[in-house]
């Protein structure tokens, strides 16, 4: 007798239904493509980092397919993590401000005014702590030659094999290799209508804007959670993703912290709760965007002191605002706020699905049976929530002052329009009183003249043929 043809993920599944999922759509994220910012490249082999916490003892390997398949093929551990790392578009980092300096002699300046400019964007990223010239970022292989832009560290045959091992939802796949960030969850029961797993998905991002060189850090953490009841274990696939190479310093603070995570004993009184695993990544984005707002906040308050300071010392007082760089300033303000507004919305549905976790998988409904770690928790989402508002508010705050100074722009073009106006009007005036004489006088000679010259047309002397 044959053996039944396995389909590939996610048709293969159990837990696959096709009213909810979208098996198309997951397998076409999953394809093979060429490389692209918006859609990595396969490694041929993998080099995944995988993070395993069981009872205390943590346990850090970098796998290839073969050892892959031996950890995959071994009993399940309390926490788990397999951490995806693609390489990044863009490298600007490394000569940064070398490139800095060219763009601002381009501009016009010299070449020590340049010098200076870029070292006070060094002295910036510094004080602020977003950038770090010494870090290596942990997705570049050992080997220069090996690394390729948009590549990640793992294969296709070795992310299918994940993915169906644990039977992951196909709703993660547009954020595992898409652009997704929205939140999502699933809640698998049996046939006693008890819960076997809890899964739940969802993307953030950590922003900055390097004013000096307009540039943005753009860090993607794809969180995709997965705990399973019988053996009370959790598995995470993360994925830290950028675009271009400012946000290393944020990605290997992560990596480092997972790292804690795992080698601390104390992980194993939390491992069987997979949301106080989440709030990790919720910290550091926290403490990024506190250090990113320092910069545009700074930008803004110098276009006000030019304004009301420089302003005076200028014939022209428009050109001390600098407009371009307020509109730059505002529109990644703007991006900010969206990003803020949707990771503050992830907290509210991580919230929702934690309150679902204590009533169906611990059974406990009222709040006095809980333990201490649903306390903390919540209490840490609490916190994490105020200091995104806060953000958020010191963001929209930023970006009313920079509205206030366009403002200001435009009233001030107003009113220059309005004196040049008066100038104007007043020369003509002048002009006016000239062209009134000059009219008194035509009426005062030309009428004579006028009649002489008529006198001579129409005498007969001038049509005398003789």
């Amino acid at each position: 007798m044959s053996r039944p043809e396995q389909k590939e993920y996610p048709f293969g599944q159990t837990s696959y239904i096709a009213t909810f999922d979208d098996g198309q759509l997951a397998r076409h994220e999953l394809k093979e493509s060429e490389p692209s910012w918006r859609s990595e490249s396969y490694a041929k082999d993998s080099s995944l980092r995988i993070l395993d916490h069981h009872q205390g003892v943590g346990t850090i390997r970098t796998c290839n397919n073969r050892e892959l398949d031996e950890v995959l093929a071994g009993p399940p551990r309390q926490l788990r993590i397999f951490l995806l790392l693609p390489t990044v578009h863009e490298r600007i980092a490394e000569d940064l401000f070398e490139q800095a300096k060219k763009a601002h002699i381009q501009n016009g300046m010299t070449e020590a005014e340049a010098a200076f400019e870029v070292s006070k964007a060094a002295a910036m990223l510094k004080k602020n702590e977003l950038y770090d010239k010494a870090i290596v970022d942990p997705a570049d292989p050992q080997d220069p030659e090996m690394r390729r832009e948009d590549r990640m560290n793992i294969s296709r045959d070795a992310l299918l094999k994940i993915i169906t091992k644990y039977d992951i939802a196909p709703g993660t796949c547009s954020h595992i290799r898409g652009q997704e960030q929205i939140f999502g969850s699933r809640t698998t029961k049996n046939k006693n209508n008890e819960v076997t797993a809890v899964e739940f998905w969802y993307a953030i991002r950590a922003r900055a804007y390097f004013r000096d060189i307009d540039k943005d850090a753009d860090l993607k953490m794809t969180v995709v959670t997965k705990y399973d009841v019988a053996t009370k274990s959790t598995v995470v696939l993360l994925k830290y993703r950028s675009f271009n190479d400012l946000a290393t310093k944020l990605k290997v603070d992560l990596v480092s912290k997972l790292e804690e995570l795992i080698q601390q004993p104390e992980t194993q009184d939390i491992a069987h709760n997979p949301f106080a695993v989440s709030l990790l990544h919720f910290n550091c984005t926290a403490q990024w965007y506190r250090r990113a707002a320092r910069d545009p906040r700074d930008s803004v308050r110098d276009e006000e002191e030019k304004a009301h300071v420089l302003s005076k010392q200028q014939k022209n007082e428009l050109k001390a605002i600098n407009v371009r760089r307020l509109h730059l300033t505002m529109r990644n303000l703007d991006q900010d706020k969206l990003q803020l507004n949707q990771t503050i919305g992830t907290i509210k549905s991580l919230r929702k699905q934690h309150e679902s976790f204590q009533k169906y998988v611990m059974k406990k409904l009222a709040l006095e049976d809980r333990d201490w770690l649903y306390l903390r928790v919540d209490e840490e989402m609490d916190r994490l929530d105020d200091q995104l508002r806060y953000l958020r508010a010191s963001i929209e705050d930023v970006c009313g002052r920079a509205q206030r100074l366009l403002d200001l722009l435009f009233n001030l073009v107003g009113q220059q329009s309005a004196r040049w106006s008066e100038k104007v009007g007043t020369q003509a005036m002048h002009e006016s009183a000239n062209m009134r004489a000059i009219a008194i006088v035509s009426m005062l000679f030309l009428p004579g003249t006028f009649i002489s010259v008529r006198s001579y047309l129409t005498s007969w002397a001038f049509f005398n043929v003789s």
